[in-house]
C-alpha cells in the first residue's frame, strides 16, 4: 500500500537538509503528482495547504497541463476557504513569493482574498483571517497586481468591525498609503480607529503610530526648511504621547528621538551663540537615540512589524547612521559646515524608506530578490543633503582642491545654498552647457549652473557625477533583497560578541552595509563602471610597448575609499595610516576618539580553495590592526588568480572569522570579502577540464 501525502511529507522533512526544508517539498518529495493529486482537496482544506502551494510551485515547469490544472483549481479552492488564519498566512507568503505561481492562479486569487477580507470585517467568517487576506491583497498590488480592490476595501473600514479582524490592520493601511498615490482619505480611517474607544489599546496605538509616520513623511516632502519643521513638530507630538502611553512601543520612542535631535541640530544652525539649551536637547536626543535603536534592533518579538514588510537589516543600518551623524555632529558643532540638520534629515529618510520597503519577487528571478520602496519625493532633504555633501567634496577632497575649477564649482554650490527654496525653482532644460550629459549634478545646481564657464575640466565633472550618484544611491534601498538578507546574516553572528555594543555596534553596521554594497556591487562591475577607477576589475592593460601591466593592491585600495569616504562623515575615513598596532593601516574609519575600525586590503595572485587559505595568509595581520580599539575589522582581498573558469558565488566569498589570540581576549570577529579582479573578458570564460579528461 503507497504511503499517504502526509506519510510522504513526515519522511521528507525528516531526511531534508537546512536548505531543502528552506525551499519547501516538491510534488515527488509528497508521493508524485499523482498521488498529490488525488488527495488535493483534502490538502487544500487543511493545514498542508501551504505545502501543496510549494510542491506546486516548484513543478509548474515539469508537469503536464492536464495535471496542473486540478491541482491550481483545489489551490485556489483552499485559497478561498482556508483551514485557519496562520494556514492563509503561510499560504499567501508561499503566493506572494512565486511569482509563477501566482500568474498560474490568476485574478481569482485576489477575488477570493477580498471577498475573505470582507466576510471578515463583516463578522461572516473568522475574524482573524482579514488580516493576512488583506497583507496579501497588498503585497499583489505593490508587486504590480491592480490596488483597487484593496483601496475599496479599506477604505470602507470605520472601526466598528470586529475587534480581532481590525488587529494591525492599521499598519497595512498605512503602508498601502505610502505606496499607492491618491490615498490621503486613508488618513481618516485611520483617524477613525485610533478615536474608537471599542478597539484593542495595541490596535489603536498602531493608529496613532501610523498617524505620526504620515506626519513625519510629509516633513521629508515638505519643499522647504520652515514646512519640514512645522511637520516633524507635529509627528513629535504625536511620537511622544505615543511613547508615553505605551511603553513597549521603542519604535515610537526611537523616531521621537530622532526628530528632538533634527530639530534641537536645527535650532543650533540658526542660533549657533545662543543659550545652551538647544545643545543640551540635541546631546540629550542622541543619546536616548543611541540607546533606543540598541534595544530595537535586539528586540526579536517585533511585534509591530511583519516579515515581509521591513527590510530589518537596511532598517537597522539606516538607524545606526542616524546615531553616528549625531554623535560625529556633537563632537564637531564648532567646525563650520560640516555637519548640518540637512544630514540628519536625509538618515531619517533613508530610515523611512528602508522600513517602509516591501519584499517582492523580481521579475526577472523566482524568490524574494527585490525591495520596493514607496515614492517619497522629499525635494528639500535630497537637494539640500546632496548639495552639503558635494560642497564638503569640493572644499576637502584633495581631489579637488588643488584643482582651479574647484573654487568655481564651490562657489556655485555655496551660492546655490545660500537662495532660498522659492527662488530655486526647479528648471525642466539642462542649467548650463558645462552640464549637459551630467543630470545628477545638473539637478543640484538647476538654474544657478547657468554662469558656469563651459571650460571647466571634464574629468573633474565627470568625477562629481559619479560622487552624486553615489550619494543619491544612499538614500535608498538597494533594490536587491539579497543584500539585506545577507547583511542580516552577519549581523546576527556579530551581535554574539559580548563588545557588540552601542556605539561601536551603530559605528559598524553601516560600516559593514556599504562593504557588502561595494562588494555586491564591483561582483557584477564590467570594467569600464567607473573609468580607470575599476578597470582592475577586467584585463591587465598594456604599456607602450604592448607588454601587460598587471594590477596591485592600490588598485583596489583606491577604489574602496572612494566607495567609502562620500558615505561618511568628512575627515573619518583616511587611508594608509602608520603607527597602527605597529603598522601601516589600508583604510580606517575613525567616527570619534577611541573608536577604530580598520580595513585591511590585500591582493593575491595565487587561487584560494577554501576559507581556511585565506584566513592563514592574512588573519594575524587583520586582528592585530584591532588590539587597540573595538573587536571588528574588515578585511577585503582582490582575487587576481586565474579566472578563466569563472569565479565562484558571491556567498560563498563573504563570511566572519571569529579569532581569540589568548584565552582572556573578546574574540575578533573580521569581516572577509574575496573579490575577483583582473576578470578576463566573458567571451574568454572556458570550462575547465576534469583531472580524468586532462590526456584526451
Amino acid at each position: 500500500m503507497a504511503p499517504s501525502v502526509d506519510q510522504a511529507l513526515q519522511a521528507w522533512a525528516s531526511r531534508a537538509s537546512d536548505d531543502e526544508l528552506n525551499a519547501g517539498p516538491r510534488l515527488e518529495d509528497l508521493g508524485g503528482a499523482d498521488a498529490v493529486a488525488a488527495e488535493a482537496d483534502t490538502l487544500a482544506a487543511g493545514p498542508q495547504l501551504p505545502y501543496l502551494l510549494t510542491a506546486l510551485s516548484h513543478s509548474l515547469d515539469t508537469i503536464p497541463a492536464d495535471q496542473a490544472a486540478p491541482l491550481l483549481a483545489a489551490a485556489a479552492r483552499g485559497l478561498r476557504r482556508p483551514h485557519s488564519a496562520w494556514v492563509l498566512t503561510d499560504a499567501v507568503d508561499v503566493v506572494c513569493t512565486q511569482p509563477e505561481l501566482a500568474d498560474r492562479l490568476g485574478n481569482r486569487t485576489v477575488r477570493d482574498l477580498a471577498t475573505l477580507a470582507e466576510d471578515a470585517l463583516a463578522g461572516d467568517c473568522d475574524a482573524a483571517l482579514a488580516q493576512p487576506a488583506i497583507a496579501g491583497l497588498l503585497r499583489l498590488a505593490v508587486a504590480g497586481g491592480s490596488p483597487h480592490r484593496l483601496l475599496a476595501l479599506l477604505t470602507e473600514i470605520t472601526g466598528s468591525e470586529p475587534a480581532d479582524a481590525l488587529e494591525r490592520l492599521p499598519i497595512l493601511i498605512g503602508i498601502a498609503r505610502d505606496h499607492f498615490a491618491d490615498t490621503d482619505h486613508l488618513l481618516d480611517v485611520l483617524s477613525a480607529l485610533e478615536n474608537q474607544p471599542d478597539l484593542n489599546p495595541a490596535t489603536r496605538a498602531d493608529a496613532s503610530f501610523e498617524l505620526a509616520l504620515a506626519d513625519e513623511r510629509t516633513a521629508l516632502e515638505a519643499a522647504d526648511r520652515n514646512t519640514a519643521d512645522e511637520q516633524l513638530r507635529r509627528a513629535l507630538m504625536r511620537f511622544t504621547e505615543l511613547d508615553r502611553t505605551h511603553e513597549a512601543r521603542l519604535d515610537a520612542r526611537a523616531h521621537a528621538a530622532a526628530i528632538e535631535a533634527v530639530l534641537a541640530f536645527a535650532d543650533l544652525e540658526r542660533n549657533p551663540t545662543g543659550d545652551n539649551s538647544a545643545r543640551q536637547r540635541l546631546t540629550d536626543a542622541a543619546d536616548q537615540l543611541d540607546t533606543t535603536a540598541a534595544h530595537l534592533a535586539a528586540w526579536t518579538g517585533r511585534t509591530h512589524q511583519l516579515d515581509w514588510l521591513s527590510a530589518r537589516s537596511l532598517t537597522q543600518s539606516a538607524w545606526s547612521k542616524l546615531v553616528t551623524t549625531l554623535n560625529a555632529a556633537q563632537t564637531h558643532l564648532d567646525q563650520p559646515s560640516w555637519y548640518i540638520p540637512a544630514d540628519a534629515l536625509s538618515d531619517l529618510l533613508q530610515i523611512y524608506l528602508a522600513s517602509r520597503s516591501i519584499h517582492a519577487p523580481a521579475n526577472d528571478s523566482p524568490g524574494l530578490t527585490a525591495l520596493i520602496s514607496p515614492a517619497v519625493e522629499a525635494p528639500f532633504v535630497r537637494s539640500q543633503g546632496l548639495l552639503h555633501q558635494l560642497e564638503q567634496a569640493l572644499a576637502h577632497d584633495p581631489q579637488f582642491t588643488d584643482h582651479p575649477d574647484a573654487q568655481t564649482l564651490y562657489d556655485a554650490v555655496r551660492q546655490r545654498r545660500q537662495k532660498s527654496a522659492g527662488e530655486a525653482a526647479r528648471q525642466e532644460a539642462v542649467p548650463g552647457k558645462a552640464l549637459e550629459g551630467r543630470p545628477a549634478l545638473a539637478a543640484l545646481f538647476q538654474s544657478d549652473a547657468t554662469g558656469l564657464r563651459d571650460d571647466l575640466d571634464p574629468h573633474k565633472l565627470d568625477r562629481l557625477e559619479q560622487l552624486a550618484h553615489q550619494l543619491a544611491r544612499g538614500y535608498t534601498p538597494t533594490g536587491n533583497a539579497r543584500v539585506d538578507t545577507h547583511l542580516e546574516t552577519l549581523l546576527d553572528i556579530l551581535k554574539t560578541s559580548p563588545a557588540w555594543k552601542p556605539s561601536d555596534s551603530h559605528y559598524f553596521t553601516p560600516l559593514l552595509e556599504h562593504f557588502l554594497r561595494f562588494l555586491y556591487d564591483r561582483f557584477d562591475a564590467q570594467a569600464n563602471l567607473y573609468g580607470e577607477r575599476t578597470a582592475y576589475l577586467g584585463p591587465a592593460r598594456k604599456d607602450a610597448d604592448g607588454n601587460a601591466v598587471p594590477w596591485n593592491e592600490k588598485n583596489l585600495q583606491d577604489d574602496f575609499h572612494q566607495h567609502l569616504s562620500p558615505l561618511f562623515p568628512p575627515g573619518t575615513v583616511e587611508r594608509e595610516k602608520w603607527d597602527v598596532a605597529s603598522g601601516r593601516a589600508d583604510v580606517i574609519y575613525t567616527p570619534e576618539p577611541g573608536s577604530r575600525f580598520v580595513s585591511e586590503i590585500k591582493w593575491r595572485t595565487t587561487p584560494w580553495r577554501t576559507q581556511q587559505t585565506v584566513e592563514r595568509d592574512y588573519l594575524a595581520q587583520a586582528a592585530n590592526y584591532t588590539a587597540t580599539g573595538p573587536p571588528f575589522a574588515l578585511l577585503l582581498v582582490g582575487d587576481a588568480s586565474d579566472h578563466s573558469g569563472g569565479y565562484r558565488d558571491i556567498e560563498d566569498s563573504i563570511w566572519i572569522i571569529r579569532h581569540a589570540r589568548s584565552a582572556t581576549e573578546i574574540p575578533r570577529l573580521i569581516v572577509v570579502g574575496v573579490l575577483p579582479t583582473a576578470r578576463p573578458t566573458p567571451h574568454s570564460l572556458r570550462l575547465r577540464r576534469a583531472a580524468g579528461q586532462a590526456g584526451r
